[in-house]
């Protein structure tokens, strides 16, 4: 059995202290990560998480997003919970270094936007039905 080395991933022998190819020390082998292929890298952001160079804003935010514009446009609270939920859920993300940084103003305003857009359609739902039943009391035809 060989002991590859951490540093040039050279196999040395398995009683070996040493690389032989680069000196580096061959103390015991650590267990990797659970869950976490040898050799994988994962994408780790760090403290303070920036947008990275490909603009990656998270699905999430974006999904927050444009459930907030079609809560404004036309469906009101059916989406804008939803959106206000998703945006709050990223924001969570974001904060705790889960998400990429650069979506934070689209889950925000997928999280304002899906409340104030559910509040007003909720109001204009109300004057509806107001509106309906003051009509309902006159009769065009009554003298």
């Amino acid at each position: 059995m060989t002991k590859p080395c951490p540093k040039c991933n050279q196999p040395n022998p398995a009683e070996a202290a040493f690389c032989l190819n680069c000196a580096t020390p061959l103390g015991a082998p650590t267990p990797p990560f659970i869950g976490q292929q040898p050799g994988a890298q994962n994408w780790a952001p760090t403290g303070n998480a920036q947008q990275n160079a490909s603009g990656d804003y998270g699905q999430k935010a974006i999904a927050a997003l444009i459930l907030a514009i079609l809560a404004l446009i036309c469906c009101g609270p059916i989406t804008g919970v939803p959106g206000a939920i998703v945006g709050w859920l990223e924001l969570d993300s974001i904060k705790n270094g889960r998400s990429p940084a650069g979506g934070r103003w689209m889950a925000l305003a997928g999280l304002w936007g899906g409340i104030i857009s559910s509040i007003i359609h909720i109001g204009f739902y109300f004057l509806w039905i107001l509106m309906s039943m003051m009509s309902a009391g006159s009769d065009p035809y009554y003298y």
